[in-house]
């Protein structure tokens, strides 16, 4: 099994710091933020997890998701990591603009030794798409929202045509793209440098126009092989589209019909690309687990880390659906006491999370595993000896073993990467 942990982050301050408001714009609670995340990854690395993931979200004042670029965060982490895989869960693809998001990507792959993952997701809070996406006209699409449909259709068309940009970009030395949204390149760009045709010449018209671009540099991996994570979801039309692409959706609910639906429709639109493929093959699943000498003391840690985040900023966006057991009426309970009891929350001591996680990876063959650890409300001392003790006495206890996704590199490649010097010598 792999394990990859999802991290916001948000900022290091008390659940009382924070009801004070603009834990956000406290430099010092975003330093003190930047400091345990770094002890956290680090961790990561040396416990065998297969990698780490950041979010997409702006404006964050109240500090919950002080999480603007994904990207960018990913790229301090590969600088504090030797083997840990760098994913975004996920830049936003709707507020986008494609060809920057497939630049960006790419230069992380190289700065990370080809570690990049890339994960892609629709958008859910209005201030940030609608703000950063105005140009395009992308809008949010969450589940309580009142136009749902409309805002559902619009958004998920702005992300297919951008997604078909980045792949087109990263798959092609030259590229040319006509979409409803984006024109790569636009019409009647006037280019007529001799360097170019020169050294580029197919990408210029005879008459010296723009017909094509190219981004420099590429992917360090083989396009073909760079995975795709698509969270989280319990969209058919979502994770239909992920199959389709060979991506992994990562499954955002813990109740048994549920996921089992999503993973009936997995299988069923992923078997039309690859007729060999098992059910429950080829998809993540999203959990909290945190681990203490006792239950107890797990309890009280989880009500600090995503006990507080959770109830306090996401039940808003309709995150407790994903919570709802079938031919239940009426709101969910908004509590971490609701997260353990239908089993998103995975919290005890060693045997009891042993028991938790053994249940849910017998119930739906789970071969990837990502944590959403609540760091930043919750000590960092706490959060780390939880891993640590996931890692070292509970997968033992389960007979689990930690694998790692071996990324595969363009055939043209042949020099050593700038990682493989020693991290202290770079």
């Amino acid at each position: 099994m792999r394990l990859g942990s999802f991290l916001l982050p948000s900022a290091a301050a008390t659940p009382a710091q924070y009801r004070q408001g603009y834990a956000g714009a406290n430099p010092n609670f975003y330093q003190r933020a930047l400091f345990e995340n770094a002890a956290v990854v680090r961790q990561l690395d040396d416990l065998g997890f297969d990698f780490v993931a950041f979010s997409e979200h702006h404006f964050h004042l109240e500090g919950l998701e002080m999480s603007n670029n994904p990207i960018l965060l990913g790229a301090w982490a590969a600088g504090l990591t030797e083997r840990l895989r760098i994913a975004q869960m996920a830049t936003v693809l709707p507020a986008r603009n494609p060809v920057l998001v497939a630049e960006d990507l790419a230069m992380l792959d190289h700065f990370s030794g080809g570690r990049m993952i890339a994960g892609f997701a629709r958008g859910y809070q209005s201030r940030h798409v609608t703000t950063v996406g105005q140009k395009n006209g992308a809008v949010a699409t969450y589940a309580t929202d009142p136009q749902y449909a409309e805002h559902d259709a619009q958004n998920r068309e702005l992300y297919e045509e951008a997604y078909q940009v980045v792949r087109g970009l990263w798959e092609n030395r030259e590229f040319a793209f006509a979409g409803k949204h984006w024109q790569v390149p636009p019409a009647g760009i006037t280019w007529d440098h001799p360097g170019t045709r020169a050294m580029a010449p197919t990408t210029v018209s005879d008459g010296g126009t723009v017909e094509k671009i190219g981004i420099a540099p590429n992917t360090l991996q083989d396009p073909g092989s760079i995975e795709l994570v698509v969270p989280f979801t319990l969209s058919p039309n979502t994770i239909r589209w992920a199959a389709r692409e060979g991506g992994w959706p990562i499954i955002f609910s813990p109740i048994e019909a549920t996921v089992k639906a999503c993973l009936d429709a997995y299988h069923e639109e992923a078997k039309l690309r690859d007729p060999s493929i098992g059910w429950g093959r080829n998809v993540g699943h999203f959990r909290d687990v945190v681990v203490a000498d006792t239950d107890e003391e797990a309890m009280a840690i989880g009500r600090d880390a995503l006990g507080f985040i959770w109830p306090t900023w996401h039940d808003h966006f309709g995150f407790n659906e994903a919570l709802r057991r079938p031919g239940e009426d009426g709101p969910v309970p908004n509590d971490y006491e609701a997260m353990v009891d239908r089993g998103f929350s995975i919290t005890g001591s060693v045997d009891t999370v042993a028991r938790g996680l053994e249940k849910a990876i017998g119930a739906f063959g789970v071969e990837l595993l990502v944590l959403w650890m609540g760091v930043g409300p919750a000590p960092v001392d706490k959060m780390l000896r939880s891993n640590e003790l996931l890692v070292e006495q509970v997968l033992p206890k389960i007979g689990i073993e930690l694998e790692r996704f071996e990324p595969e590199l363009r055939p043209e490649f042949d020099s050593p990467k700038w990682t493989d010097a020693p991290l202290l010598a770079r």
